[in-house]
């Protein structure tokens, strides 16, 4: 039986492919964990800010932010603790002996805190809605394309 052998050519050809591949799965693989790295956090100041005004024309992306900075340091202190609140179910969840109750009376005060976080957001929208466009309201909360 004859051995099975490739042409020098068809050789290259391969080698060529296999090389490109690489490359490719690389660069995507490297791509890939540059924007997972630089991802904020959704549930962060600078999240909202970014998710409200990057859809706005400029002037009213200004006046948006406007009224943010005016409730920053409260929509701050909401974010921490809507965290914080987080935070403490993952411990109530882990915790042993497990108690219902304690599971219960964390996710009642989870839930206060992201109520408190959306009404300062709509305090914001509230405010910053009869200074802005036409244009700026209907885009404000439109659904964003990923």
């Amino acid at each position: 039986m004859k051995p099975f052998s490739l042409s020098s050519r068809t050789t290259a050809f391969i080698l060529l492919g296999s090389l490109l591949l690489n490359v490719f799965l690389l660069a995507w693989l490297g791509v890939g964990a540059f924007k997972h790295q630089h991802r904020r956090p959704w549930l962060s100041m600078e999240s909202f800010e970014e998710r409200l005004t990057s859809r706005l024309p400029e002037r009213d992306a200004s006046t948006f932010r406007n009224a943010l900075d005016a409730q920053r340091p409260e929509l701050v202190s909401r974010i921490e603790a809507v965290r914080a609140s987080r935070d403490e179910i993952r411990r109530t969840l882990q915790a042993e002996p497990f108690d219902r109750e304690v599971l219960e009376a964390a996710l009642t005060r989870s839930d206060r805190a992201m109520t408190a976080l959306q009404a300062t957001l709509h305090s914001v929208i509230s405010t910053a809605a009869p200074e802005l466009s036409g244009e700026g309201r209907r885009r404000l909360l439109e659904k964003r394309e990923r």
